[in-house]
């Protein structure tokens, strides 16, 4: 049996394309949303949406600061083989600057 016997087999049987299954599921979706339109969506707190508001405006700062902290470390400790404890010290950093930005 060819596959276009088989699709008219189908057709005929009651069972639809797939393509009609999903256009029957658009329109019941839409008629879902069009009842539910009328329903009056609940508002969270001022202080609530200033909260999330902010936490989405950070999260990428804050992840490129985390990175940042992790890149020292690793760089620092594992790929130049100095001691943990110096990683984060203010001196440490301020010769390393002091070393690149040296008048020659």
């Amino acid at each position: 049996m060819s596959m276009a016997d088989e699709r008219i087999d189908r057709e005929s049987s009651g069972f639809g394309s797939q393509a009609d299954e999903g256009g029957s599921e658009k329109k019941k979706r839409a008629s879902r949303a069009k009842t539910n339109g009328s329903v009056k969506k609940k508002q969270r707190p001022k202080g609530v949406r200033i909260l999330l508001w902010f936490l989405r405006k950070s999260i990428v700062p804050l992840i490129m600061v985390i990175m940042l902290v992790a890149g020292l470390y690793i760089g620092y400790v594992v790929v130049g083989k100095q001691p943990e404890d110096e990683v984060f010290s203010w001196g440490t950093w301020q010769h390393i600057y002091d070393l690149i930005f040296a008048d020659a």
